[in-house]
């Protein structure tokens, strides 16, 4: 028996499936990522969100992510401190704050992207373009069915 043969093992082949893929996909990037921009995964998912959209709360970042609030607070501090991040007084609220990703924190994150979308090219080398096609329609039905079986 090769290693490789644990894939059938699990009764969930689909769910183990896709975490053995992302581990494989997403851990040298993330350890490249970490040694060339000094920058962790949580910093990373707080970069990922602000280059989505301006204005974004910590809270919203927690939301989506689900990654706890001190996770998500140490990131935006040390984003912060790296000068990748600036923070505001919301107008509308002035108890919370305001995030923005700056121009070098934009920078970084494109970089970081840049790699990852290499990285998924060469995982789906393998595939056609129809199965490639197909493969992200099915993943992304799935994605936007999150809200009906995450509680």
């Amino acid at each position: 028996m090769k290693l490789i043969d644990i894939l059938d093992a699990p009764p969930f082949g689909i769910g183990y499936r896709l975490a053995f893929l992302t581990n494989f996909w997403r851990e040298p990037i993330l350890r490249q990522m970490e040694r060339d921009f000094g920058i962790i995964r949580p910093e990373l998912t707080v970069l990922m969100c602000l280059a989505f959209r301006d204005d974004v709360h910590a809270r919203d970042i927690c939301e989506v992510t689900e990654q706890p609030s001190n996770t998500v607070s140490r990131g935006v501090a040390s984003l912060e401190r790296k000068g990748y991040l600036v923070r505001s007084r919301d107008r509308d609220d002035t108890r919370r704050q305001v995030l923005r990703i700056t121009p070098e924190g934009r920078r970084v994150h494109d970089e970081i992207m840049m790699r990852f979308a290499q990285g998924e090219q060469r995982m789906l080398g393998v595939l056609s373009r129809q199965e490639r096609s197909d493969l992200l329609c099915l993943l992304d039905k799935v994605a936007r069915d999150v809200e009906s079986w995450r509680s």
